[in-house]
């Protein structure tokens, strides 16, 4: 089935590309720059998501140390 709908949408490419070799051009670059829009905005979503991950981890870390801090300075030793 994967190969019949690659023949036909090659098939149909071709006789697209006869009647308006512009218009087939212009469309395919659309379409690569879509597909490649899509990838660019996951690699944004994935590295905002990672720096959140990392700030919620080092005020975990922060709010540890200082609750250790605060914790020496009555003497309760933590």
């Amino acid at each position: 089935m994967l190969l019949s709908t690659i023949s036909l949408v090659v098939f149909l490419g071709l006789v697209a590309y006869d009647v308006w070799p512009i218009g087939v051009t212009v469309i395919w670059v659309l379409v690569v720059l879509i597909m490649l829009l899509q990838f660019i905005v996951y690699a944004i979503d994935q590295i905002s998501a990672s720096a959140s991950h990392i700030w919620k981890a080092g005020r975990n870390v922060m709010g540890k140390v200082v609750q250790g801090f605060r914790s020496l300075a009555s003497g309760h030793g933590g």
